[in-house]
C-alpha cells in the first residue's frame, strides 16, 4: 500500500482491497467485515475513489465505448456471480454505483445509504476485475484513483 497516501485514503484502499478480494472469493464473513470498515470511512471520499475505479475499469474494458447492453450484461453477470453467497445483492444499488461513476446521477438526495453503496461498489469492481481483458490490480486502480483525485483537487484550488 502506498505510504504517501493520507491515512483516510490508506483506510479506504485497505478496506476496498479486502472487500473486493472477499467478493471474488465469495467469502461473506470477510466481505461483511471489509465493507463495514469501508462504510465507516468518509462517505464522500469513498464515493469519489470507488467511482473513479469503476469508471477507469469500464474504460479499460470497453475502450471503444460502452453501450447499455454492455452494462446490462455486466450487472446480470455480477448478480449471478454473487447471489449464491450474497443474496441481498440489489440491482438498483449496482445501477447507482455505475451511474454515479459515470457522472449520470441526477438525484440530489441519494436513495441508498453510503453503507449500501460501500457494499455494492466492491461487488461490481470484483465483477469488472473478473472480465477477460487484462487489467491492473485493484490496488493499482485505487492508487491511480487517488492520484487523479489529488490532481483534480490541485487544479481546482484558486
Amino acid at each position: 500500500m502506498p505510504h504517501d497516501l493520507p491515512a483516510a485514503a490508506r483506510a479506504i484502499t485497505r478496506a476496498t482491497v479486502e472487500a473486493v478480494d472477499a467478493a471474488r472469493a465469495g467469502d461473506l464473513e470477510a466481505f461483511t467485515r471489509a465493507t463495514t470498515d469501508l462504510a465507516a470511512c468518509e462517505p464522500e471520499q469513498v464515493r469519489l475513489a470507488l467511482g473513479v475505479v469503476v469508471r477507469d475499469l469500464l474504460e479499460h474494458l470497453h475502450p471503444d465505448g460502452l453501450a447499455a447492453d454492455d452494462l446490462q450484461d455486466l450487472i446480470r453477470s455480477c448478480v449471478k456471480r454473487v447471489f449464491a453467497w450474497y443474496p441481498q445483492v440489489d440491482v438498483n444499488a449496482l445501477v447507482i454505483v455505475i451511474t454515479g461513476a459515470l457522472g449520470m446521477q441526477e438525484e440530489e438526495e441519494p436513495r441508498y445509504s453510503p453503507a449500501n453503496i460501500a457494499r455494492h461498489a466492491p461487488l461490481f469492481i470484483a465483477e469488472l476485475l473478473s472480465q477477460p481483458r487484462p487489467t491492473l490490480s485493484i490496488q493499482q486502480y485505487l492508487t491511480a484513483a487517488f492520484q487523479q483525485i489529488r490532481t483534480a483537487e490541485l487544479h481546482e484550488m484558486p
